[in-house]
């Protein structure tokens, strides 16, 4: 059974793992002595830390949250903090809450400014007391500290009748008394803390006959594990009760336990006393010891990768996958006795030691067993060297195999040291790729400037730490004797290769495993370098030609190795190993080639088959550059990368892996790719120009060194949530990308192709369209006999232009550049019925034509014009009739002319004028 809620368990150097030391600080808040609060009280990280200098009470009605990273110190042997309202404090993994004496220097600095000159110390304040009947509470990833006072009936956390409380994730040390104390009614199942070195008792109930539930827990070195309160006139079993199974007591034998009521005893237990009252069995790590020892594999640098926010090994290249796949088909299972330790390969050897620490430290609680196996592969191999010879090492580690480990350093990292350089191989340029991106999205201007200013500890430690460095004299090479002089420094490998530390190995059974292709040129040892003078890059020398490799052999010395790792580095002859083993093998082949010999060391038998599913020759690689996120579909339509319906992932393509879509660098590879057209669907993160970058990288069995690589640059701008598409076609290892040639598309849906009467209101109504790169621009403007018109409104009054031709044009205008233009022609014209509504329209709406007087006048002559038209239509028939009616027309409108152009400067606007003068001169020769 997994035992995963021991996320911190035997975290045995305290809570100082949990903190970060700050010289100078100041409290945020103060609470005098006797202060009490009855409202609702938020306590801030930006606020803190927060002093209580005396008793600091919640009555009931109020409420307390205390946001995740606040530290709360209490006065030196005054401080108490009682709640009887609401407490909700709630920390997170990384930002622990923190209660903890005011002498406490590490948490939250010096705030009482008495430097060195006290120590926190058990008892150092009382109590924390959740008590009354004040409501609902909550304590996670909370550590309390140094308290419970200096007497024997104080607690470090007292849950007091709090029914509806729940303390998880927690620890709680360093009590002068009791660590828990459980009084009254029982709470919520108290699961997943860590209750140690407490001086009296860890956990202590009293619970009116009843039963509280304290299972799953690590509870180790206190004066007693867990005891419940007998009456002396109890003479039978008690009543009260600490359901403590499935406890982790500090030994797989589980609590010494004698019981005086005829349960069962654990006489020969090594682990922390428990009293009567208190139900231990199973414990954890009863009847573990079986079968070899849990197994860690530790992967090398570049070798962990985040998947949802989760660290994983080697999703990328999978160069683990096939020894996993060997310790599984081979008695071993994930979580029970299989477990891998990935972690933040650019973060130093020395921090990661710890964290494999607590990860061994974890899994002996989680197995019960009390050491552990490690295969580590390359730079894994120091990191599990330095906690092995650190001197906080457990002991725990049973067997080591390092597997391709620069025992002595790696020459081929210098060039990365010295300038953010890297070789041709196919590993070497991803990683080109991968570095390029982090530097750019973190706002370094290269690769040279992020590694020294993250900074990128674990590339300095990979530097060799003896000499490699020839100076190139023109016609002679002197090697440089005498290193660290005039080389770049590696204390790292000086400190872990010290003759004292490496004494600890001998307590391992310790294997090497190393690469050796009987190629006198398969490996960089050193290098031939020249003093170019070339500013901060290259301090302690430029490898002579190292950028034209046309020319010569780049300043580069060879031996034998694994490609990576030179033999001599590798054989390590200051470490004194059980066993050594050679494998004609490449750096990342060494895991697979080795697998059956590694599960025969730590079993004892060699399988008979072996894994070689993944085997890597090309991959694919997509780099997204702010301000997108990206989805990519293969040829077979599978898909990997943000989906931007369900903002979830998908993850369609077997042994692909995408960095997912919050974080600062984001992309996709996909191992062996198929051949044929991928689709690259981008979505807007915000406004801008964003870049993806699209590169093949194919082993070149020719030149191993030197892999094939194509790549193609998409580059375009984006708006927020804005979805844009390209293509880009994978034919045997070249990239091709043929950027869009296709203009975008037009439609028009107002105007039409005909004629308007001038008493309507026009609406210009367009769409441009192009999937493929996305629309840049789409502009419009009308003409009129050739002439544009400086239209803006989109709806038009047709009653304020002329009559006329005109003609629409659209241009629009993709991301790919390509254009188009589409155009539509049509007329403006008007009728007599036309006419009248317009000029009720300048008159009522407008204000163009004033005086009822004057608009009367129009509305009659137009009445008169529009009979008039009636009767000629009737006298078809008699041509000089209609004749003589048309000529009557014509003088009507001819005298309604005459008397706008007088009436232009008093009672008509200019242009209503103007206007109304075209439409009649229209109408008399229609």
């Amino acid at each position: 059974m997994r035992r995963e809620f021991l996320f911190v368990s035997f975290l045995l150097s305290s809570a100082f793992l949990f903190g970060v030391h700050v010289s100078n600080a100041s409290y945020g808040k103060i609470y005098p002595d006797g202060t009490h609060i009855k409202t609702e009280t938020t306590w801030k990280k930006s606020e803190s830390p927060y002093l209580i200098e005396g008793s600091l009470t919640f009555d009931i009605g109020s409420s307390l949250t205390i946001e995740p990273g606040v530290i709360v110190k209490l006065k030196y042997k005054k401080g108490a903090l009682n709640v009887f309202g609401g407490i909700t404090a709630v920390g997170t993994q990384k930002d622990r809450i923190i209660f903890t004496s005011e002498r406490d220097d590490f948490f939250g600095g010096d705030v009482n400014g008495d430097g060195e000159t006290t120590r926190p110390d058990k008892g150092d304040w009382f109590t924390l007391n959740i008590g009354g009947d004040g409501g609902p509470g909550e304590i996670k990833y909370a550590s309390i500290l140094y308290a419970g006072g200096s007497n024997w009936n104080s607690e470090a956390l007292m849950v007091n009748n709090r029914s509806d409380f729940s303390l998880t994730k927690s620890e709680i040390k360093f009590s002068w008394s009791q660590g828990l104390a459980i009084i009254g009614a029982p709470p919520k199942p108290i699961r997943e803390n860590i209750i140690a070195y407490n001086r009296y008792c860890g956990v202590y109930g009293s619970m009116n006959g009843r039963t509280a539930d304290v299972q799953y827990n690590s509870i180790f070195e206190n004066g007693c594990g867990a005891k419940v309160w007998l009456r002396e006139d109890v003479i039978q079993a008690p009543r009260d009760r600490l359901d403590a199974r499935n406890c982790w007591w500090g030994d797989p034998s589980g609590p010494q336990y004698r019981s005086t009521f005829g349960w069962p005893d654990n006489r020969s237990g090594k682990g922390n006393v428990v009293l009567d009252g208190v139900i231990i069995d199973p414990w954890l790590g009863k009847d573990s010891n079986v079968g070899p020892d849990p197994v860690i594999v530790i992967p090398g640098i570049m070798g962990s990768w985040k998947v949802d926010g989760e660290w994983k090994i080697d999703p990328i290249f999978h160069t683990y996958d096939n020894l996993r796949d060997e310790f599984l088909a081979n008695g071993y299972e994930s979580g029970k006795n299989y477990f891998e330790f990935p972690y933040e390969w650019r973060d130093s050897n020395v921090d990661n030691a710890k964290l494999l620490r607590d990860k061994i430290n974890r899994i002996k609680a989680d197995t019960g067993r009390l050491k552990v196996d490690i295969v580590a592969h390359s730079m894994g191999g120091l990191l599990a060297r330095e906690y092995i010879e650190s001197d906080y090492y457990n002991g725990d580690v049973d067997q080591l195999i390092t597997v391709g480990t620069p025992q002595l350093g790696a020459p081929k990292d210098y060039v990365k040291w010295e300038a953010g350089a890297f070789f041709s191989d196919i590993f070497e340029t991803a990683g080109k790729y991968f570095l390029n991106q982090e530097a750019k999205e973190n706002g370094f201007d290269s690769v040279f400037h992020y590694i020294r200013g993250l900074p990128m500890d674990s590339v300095r430690e990979l530097l060799p730490a003896y000499d490699y460095l020839y100076d190139d004299n023109g016609s002679s090479y002197d090697l440089r004797s005498g290193y660290p002089t005039n080389y770049p420094r590696n204390e790292f490998l000086e400190n872990l290769n010290n003759v004292e530390k490496i004494k600890t190995l001998k307590n391992v059974e310790f294997t090497k495993i190393i690469g050796k292709q009987n190629t006198p040129s398969s490996t960089i040892s050193g290098f031939n370098v020249i003093n170019a003078g070339m500013g901060e890059l290259w301090e302690h020398g430029y490898p002579h030609g190292f950028e034209m490799p046309w020319i010569g052999d780049q300043g580069l010395r060879k031996s034998d190795g694994d490609g990576t790792v030179s033999l001599n580095s590798a054989e390590a002859s200051n470490l004194v190993a059980n066993k050594t083993l050679y494998f004609q093998s490449g750096h990342n082949n060494l895991p697979t080639d080795a697998q059956k010999d590694i599960i025969e060391i730590f079993t004892g038998k060699k399988p008979a088959s072996e894994f070689r599913k993944w085997h890597i020759p090309s991959l694919l690689l997509i780099d997204a550059h702010s301000p997108i996120d990206i989805q990519v579909e293969s040829p077979s339509g599978q898909k990997i990368g943000k989906n931007f319906v369900t903002n979830g992932i998908y993850d369609e393509i077997e042994g692909a892996y995408y960095t997912g879509f919050d974080t600062n660098s984001e992309f996709i590879t996909i191992p062996n790719p198929e051949e044929g057209k991928y689709k690259i669907i981008s979505q807007g993160t915000g406004k801008g120009n964003y870049r993806v970058e699209v590169a093949d990288i194919a082993e070149n069995p020719d030149d191993p060194g030197n892999a094939k690589e194509s790549s193609v640059s998409i580059e375009g701008s984006v708006q927020l949530n804005e979805i844009q598409g390209a293509e880009v076609e994978i034919s045997g290892d070249e990239v091709i990308y043929e950027s869009d040639t296709t203009p975008p598309a037009i439609s028009i849906s107002s105007p039409e192709e005909m004629d308007y009467t001038n008493d309507k209101t026009l609406t210009i109504d367009f769409k441009a369209e192009d999937p493929e790169s996305g629309i840049e621009s789409e502009n419009w403007q009308m003409e009129k006999d050739g002439q544009n018109l400086n239209w803006t409104e989109k709806n038009v009054d047709l009653s304020l232009e002329y009559l006329g031709n005109y003609t629409l044009k659209i241009v629009a205008v993709d991301k790919a550049e390509n254009s188009n233009e589409k155009q539509v022609n049509f007329q403006i014209t008007t009728s007599l019925d036309a006419i009248r509504k317009n000029v009720g329209h300048y008159f009522h709406d407008l204000n163009l034509i004033s005086g009822q007087e004057e608009f009367d006048y129009f509305q009659a002559r137009l009445i008169r014009i529009e009979s008039l038209f009636e009767r000629m239509k009737g006298e078809r028939k008699n041509k000089k009739s209609a004749e003589k009616i048309q000529k009557e027309i014509c003088l009507h409108i001819d005298h309604l002319i005459d008397h706008i152009k007088k009436s232009a400067t008093v009672c008509i606007d200019q242009k209503a004028a103007d206007l109304l003068i075209e439409d009649l001169e229209y109408i008399k020769n229609f």
